[in-house]
């Protein structure tokens, strides 16, 4: 039976490759020295039944030994290391029945992950500017931000609002009277077509255009 491994985020993810503070080598499945393919978002990828190598005995040794190291080997570094992301690596091939059933589990915890990712940014970061200091995030944080659909704290809109919180209020309210005055004129506008468009019976005796 070929091994299958499925993530709800790609490793590494190729959006973030050449940019400052990600570091794609975490990402990469490895054992033995060696490292499992790029895993895609969101689609069960077919694996190798085995992969090669070469051991050297000590520093001089250039010619070297070539091992095959069985797929079986990197199950429990899934396990262990990577299963908290959403990654599953089955032993078989899927049914649908079994993709329909694993996908949303691996959902579910790549988001509980994410929000983890966010929390200890924004703890390292508290203590950074207590330290006068600054703590940037990584591509990979910015994104759990807008997979969470959580606001940035180092947004333009967050960074203003605690500068001037009390501007920031009254930008609110005002947002929040503009639409209920926006609703309420469309309620009177759907009202008044619904009196001009309802049809009326002339009263009994009326003369009757022809």
């Amino acid at each position: 039976m070929a091994y299958h491994i499925y993530s709800s985020e790609a490793l590494p993810n190729p959006k973030f490759l050449g940019k400052p503070r990600y570091t794609p080598d975490a990402s990469y499945i490895r054992w033995g020295g060696i490292a499992l393919p790029f895993v895609p978002e969101k689609q069960w990828m077919k694996l190798a039944d085995s992969f090669t190598t070469v051991q050297r005995s000590d520093w001089k040794d250039r010619q070297g030994k070539e091992v095959e190291i069985s797929i079986r080997k990197f199950m429990p570094v899934v396990t262990s290391q990577f299963a908290e992301l959403g990654v599953i690596m089955l032993d078989h091939e899927p049914d649908e029945k079994e993709k329909a059933a694993l996908e949303p589990v691996s959902r579910d915890l790549n988001l509980k992950w994410r929000k983890k990712q966010i929390e200890f940014f924004e703890s390292q970061r508290d203590m950074a500017k207590a330290r006068q200091g600054v703590y940037d995030p990584s591509p990979y944080v910015d994104e759990c931000y807008e997979v969470l659909k959580m606001e940035k704290p180092y947004s333009v809109d967050a960074l203003q609002a605690l500068r001037d919180p009390g501007a920031s209020a009254a930008d609110r309210i005002a947002t929040a009277i503009t639409d209920s005055m926006k609703a309420a004129r469309k309620e009177s506008a759907d009202q008044l077509a619904h009196l001009l468009t309802q049809k009326t019976e002339p009263p009994k005796g009326a003369p009757v255009r022809t």
